[in-house]
């Protein structure tokens, strides 16, 4: 068996030849090229056909996750008017609470500095003691 291609000469059995025939690697190359374009055509037209076929399936996907959507919000809405009813009354004992605590805080204060202020009066004011001696 030789080497040299260019020549027809080592050549092989083929395939679909009657036994006995042979054929050379550049028949067998270019019926190997004329498969493989074949196959490529028939892959691109399964993929346009693909393509053909995927918008509506798309556009099926995404009609069915806006009702999902749609169906979403509806269910959210009553919960959303429970929350809000729920934190309106909150938010009213808070506000309530933080009133009364800010009246319990001014009232210490004034406390504390009316208790301040007599300290220093008393501080102020001479003591019988402190008379001077004669």
């Amino acid at each position: 068996m030789g080497t040299d291609y260019q020549n027809g000469q080592g050549e092989q059995p083929g395939a679909d030849e009657p036994a006995g025939g042979w054929t050379s690697r550049r028949e067998q190359a270019a019926r190997a090229r004329e498969l493989g374009e074949r196959w490529v055509g028939q892959l691109q037209v399964m993929i346009e056909e693909a393509g053909k076929t995927a918008g509506p399936v798309l556009r099926d996907v995404a009609a069915k996750a806006a009702e999902l959507a749609a169906v979403a919000a509806q269910n959210a809405g009553p919960v959303a008017h429970k929350a809000a009813n729920v934190t309106e009354h909150v938010g009213d004992r808070l506000a309530a609470r933080s009133k009364d605590l800010a009246a319990d805080l001014r009232r210490a204060a004034e406390a504390a500095r009316a208790q301040a202020a007599a300290q220093a009066d008393e501080a102020a004011a001479p003591k019988p003691d402190d008379a001077p001696k004669s």
